[in-house]
């Protein structure tokens, strides 16, 4: 990024959420009046990233307290002498355009929804044609299909993912910013996906019921092409029933474990599909006019039908990942018992994310990569390596069971040893399964943008370390970290690696001070670095909410968009 200026870093806040209200401050732990005569434990609750973690700071203590008890102010301590400091903020403004057409821009008419639409009315508009004509040919259909499929899968693919990602990365700062908000929405990729697939499925029943109706009516093809057409049309239609957003959401398990063998057993019925239908064509007999040499063999129509060839690339890809597997050995670090942090000496490009399992054939799960230290600290310990680990929180049963697994090694090997000199054994490592094929994340796309600010929950922590330590040396990104109680659930080491990416973030303890109102942070903070975009990680719900609310006020937010 030698292209990219330097721009001078804007001054570190610390801050305050303007819509909390004195009763809710009092309703945790009664906050106000117990940290009004206990200043240390107060600076806990909101604080920058200190390096000696929430100790008390005599010029920071007397702000903080005020935005404790008077929670309608917001208040910056950075320099406290200067006027503006000292002056209250101005309502958030309000949302922009009427809430229909709100509505209408940034939740019906997403990126992804568009691109989706995009896909489905581009086969949709053909599909109708051919069906009102007088003459249908199945191969077409069938074909169209086929097609769909392919793409659907390709654009799902790693080396897919990473040649779509570079090419927004090759984005310079030099371009307008419309430009780079646009390139940076390429994460929404996804919508060709489920664009296609869907296409593909409405192909395909087409195709079955014409060929069912032509074994009824004319008698042309056999009962195995029908039934195998129609097993492989109840698949497509129940992968799609499960996909579609709110039944992810609900039965999250059973999606992947359907989209995955569902998908499998689906492909290798087409094969079955295509082998029947190229012999039953093989078997008609030749016409008068025909003479027996000039019939085609199977072979023959084989590789001259495009759906062979379809079916031949995406078995290929299907295939492909698998040949990346292995195991590697991470060496737990119990941080509490919601979290765990898991090392691993393998390298991994930066702003990445890598997928672990226990039961490759079952489930997956992407967990985000960053560094274990910064690019200064392994210069001056004289290490050619970083490092690199990630978090797992507490967040399911898959998770949950990993954690209680690293937590039982630790007790463990906290035992002494009876056969030797009685000391504590090493914590004996995990071996995980693990594709290496890592694909980046949204969060890689900050690197568009000189001025960014990020703001994240909970462990989202781990990708957000990675758009921290591994950003261009001349740009610019202040960190909002809300979560639960953080010294207690990740730990020193978690805190100080956050204060060395970030000396200025801002870690609000939500047990101390409750949820902030992260939309009026964000807008705020953003105003103030003049941030070109704003980047959220949470969980679906606050990162739909901040996004939205951002957005409806003119502010460029991006966020993950869970589609899969």
């Amino acid at each position: 990024m030698s292209s990219h200026q330097q721009l001078p870093s804007p001054a570190p806040t610390v801050r305050t959420s303007q819509n909390a209200t004195l009763e809710r401050t009092k309703s945790h732990h009664s906050f106000a009046r117990q940290h009004l005569t206990s200043p240390g434990r107060l600076e806990s609750a909101i604080t920058r990233a200190d390096p000696k973690f929430f100790t008390p700071t005599n010029q920071l203590l007397p702000d903080l307290e005020i935005a404790v008890v008077q929670p309608e102010k917001s208040y910056e301590t950075l320099n406290e002498d200067a006027p503006e400091h000292k002056q209250e903020h101005s309502p958030l403004p309000s949302k922009r355009y009427p809430r229909i057409l709100r509505h209408l821009r940034y939740t019906i008419l997403t990126v992804y929804r568009r691109l989706f639409t995009v896909v489905f009315l581009l086969n949709i508009i053909p599909l109708v044609q051919i069906l009102t004509s007088s003459i249908i040919n199945l191969d077409t259909l069938a074909t169209a299909a086929s097609t769909n499929f392919l793409g659907a899968i390709l654009i799902r693919q790693d080396f897919a993912v990473k040649a779509i990602f570079r090419s927004a990365w090759l984005v310079p700062w030099s371009l307008p910013l419309r430009v780079r908000r646009w390139a940076a929405r390429c994460y929404c990729y996804g919508g060709i996906h489920s664009g296609a697939a869907a296409a593909g499925t409405c192909w395909w029943i087409a195709f079955s019921t014409f060929l069912a109706i032509r074994f009824v009516r004319e008698r042309l093809y056999t009962i195995p092409l029908v039934v195998f057409s129609s097993l492989i049309a109840g698949f497509l239609v129940g992968i799609t029933i499960l996909a579609l957003p709110d039944m992810r959401k609900r039965w999250h398990n059973a999606f992947e474990l359907t989209h995955r063998l569902m998908g499998w057993t689906a492909i290798a019925l087409f094969w079955t599909q295509l082998m029947l239908l190229t012999h039953h064509q093989c078997s008609i007999p030749a016409s008068a006019s025909a003479s027996a040499s000039s019939k085609p063999s199977f072979a023959t129509l084989l590789i001259h039908s495009p759906t062979f060839w379809n079916l031949t690339l995406i078995t290929a890809m299907l295939v492909y990942p698998w040949l990346f597997l292995c195991q590697w050995t991470f060496t737990p670090e119990v941080l509490s018992p919601h979290a765990i942090r898991l090392h691993f000496p393998q390298r991994v490009p930066k702003m990445c994310f890598i997928s672990i399992s226990t039961s490759p054939l079952r489930e997956w799960h992407p967990f985000a990569i960053f560094p274990s230290m910064t690019a200064e600290e392994a210069e001056g310990t004289g290490a050619t390596d970083r490092g690199n680990s990630l978090i797992v929180s507490d967040a399911g049963d898959w998770t949950h069971n990993l954690i209680l697994c690293a937590q039982q090694q630790q007790r463990q090997s906290q035992r002494p040893d009876q056969t030797s000199t009685g000391t504590p054994k090493a914590a004996p490592p995990l071996t995980l399964y693990v594709r290496t094929l890592p694909r980046p994340g949204v969060l890689s796309l900050t690197t568009l943008f000189p001025r960014t600010l990020l703001i994240t929950t909970g462990s989202g922590i781990g990708p957000s370390l990675s758009s921290l330590l591994d950003r261009p040396p001349t740009q610019s990104i202040r960190l909002i970290w809300s979560t639960r109680s953080p010294l207690a659930t990740y730990g020193p080491n978690m805190l100080s690696l956050v204060h060395r990416a970030d000396p200025d973030a801002l870690i609000i303890d939500t047990d101390r001070v409750g949820r902030p109102d992260l939309v009026e942070m964000a807008y705020r903070e953003a105003q103030k670095m003049r941030a070109e975009a704003v980047f959220v990680l949470g969980n679906e719900g606050v990162t739909k909410r901040v996004v939205y609310g951002l957005e409806g006020r003119g502010v460029p937010a991006f966020g993950p968009v869970w589609d899969s």
